[in-house]
């Protein structure tokens, strides 16, 4: 958006970085719970079909927790390169 003298408005230019930044990390929580539920969920059902409950189901949620771990840790990779790169 332009000002009223013809330059570019300053906050939707801030509201926009701002924007796309809540996006990054609003990606990075549903990809950080998806991957965390998809664990349990399926440790869950294994033990229904086998029987095995509460095991597979405990299996299932260390998995997820160590899929968090590397989903946080490639993510905060990521940020460090960037913030190199910028500096």
């Amino acid at each position: 958006m332009l000002g009223k003298d013809g330059k570019k408005d300053k906050f939707t230019d801030q509201f926009g970085r701002s924007v796309r930044s809540m996006s990054d990390f609003l990606g990075i929580g549903v990809q950080i719970a998806a991957s965390f539920a998809f664990f349990v969920f399926l440790g869950y059902w294994a033990d229904t079909k086998l029987g095995t409950s509460p095991l597979l189901l405990l299996a299932g949620v260390l998995v997820g927790m160590v899929g968090m771990g590397l989903v946080l840790m490639k993510t905060v990779q990521k940020a460090n390169r960037e913030h190199d790169d910028r500096t």
